[in-house]
């Protein structure tokens, strides 16, 4: 990704338009018209939700990791202003107690956290250096494992479309409107809430217009993977790298063997 330099000045200086300029660069985030149509017919149907604890999630990640094979230990804590965060250093994965899921699944949320691992693990095996640029290629790629390739609409195909579109109406609405718009397609108060107020992060008045973008980040690279083939995807596992990156690893190697991950993205 760019120096996030740039966007650490527009926030300083509080200009609404740099720091919606630099936040798109920043997190490679693009509003494409085919991405806007495709999100707001996602959203149309609002999905029965799951309300999946912290508990739930966390045995659900432990029984994976010994299925897989992957030394992780698996902590709740006591934070907030995260869902699940994954200590690569430490082999931790740490999960808030306070987590507000709604719609998305433990399973999903399982699924999206182990390609942040199983990219870490084999970026260490095959001693590929993390690269700069490499997080909207790997958010992208756990939105598509998380939403089954999106080979048909799901709550979290939902829940990242519509988050889409909250951080394309945060460049020109304040918080109030961000809000409003998650309440009315189908987000609970604290969930309009978290998600709202994320696209205003770092923002003094949060009822101007501009925000940081980072929430289309997940859609956006979604799309752009989904055209790949299941080898290119599985190619993507190698290491922490991005898809402009990718034809420098002309097959897979890892960690894990091959057939594991082909699985995984079944």
């Amino acid at each position: 990704m760019p120096h996030m330099v740039p966007l650490i000045d527009a926030l300083l200086q509080q200009d609404s338009d740099a720091i919606v300029w630099e936040a798109s660069c920043f997190f490679d985030v693009v509003f494409r018209p085919e991405d806007i149509v495709l999100a707001k017919r996602l959203i149309i149907t609002v999905p029965t939700e799951s309300n999946g604890t912290a508990q739930e999630y966390a045995a659900l990640l432990r029984r994976k990791l010994a299925n897989l094979g992957i030394d992780y230990k698996v902590k709740i804590v006591d934070k907030h202003g995260f869902q699940g965060r994954p200590d690569h250093k430490a082999h931790v994965m740490r999960i808030s107690k306070h987590l507000h899921l709604q719609f998305l699944s433990p399973e999903g949320i399982v699924n999206h956290e182990l390609v942040h691992i199983i990219r870490a693990i084999n970026g260490k095996y095959n001693d590929i250096a993390v690269d700069p640029d490499y997080l909207p290629t790997e958010e992208g790629l756990a939105c598509l494992v998380q939403d089954n390739l999106l080979a048909q609409p799901s709550a979290s195909s939902f829940q990242h479309a519509l988050e889409y579109l909250a951080a394309d109406l945060s460049r020109t609405a304040g918080f109030r409107e961000v809000y409003d718009f998650l309440i009315a397609h189908g987000s609970d108060p604290q969930s309009a809430w978290l998600r709202g107020i994320r696209q205003k992060f770092g923002m003094r008045d949060t009822s101007q217009r501009g925000g940081v973008m980072k929430s289309g980040m997940y859609f956006y690279h979604e799309q752009l993977l989904h055209s790949l083939n299941k080898d290119e995807l599985v190619r993507l596992f190698v290491g922490k790298i991005p898809l402009a990156k990718l034809s420098h690893y002309p097959k897979y190697t890892g960690q894990l063997p091959q057939e594991v991950v082909e699985a995984f993205l079944n």
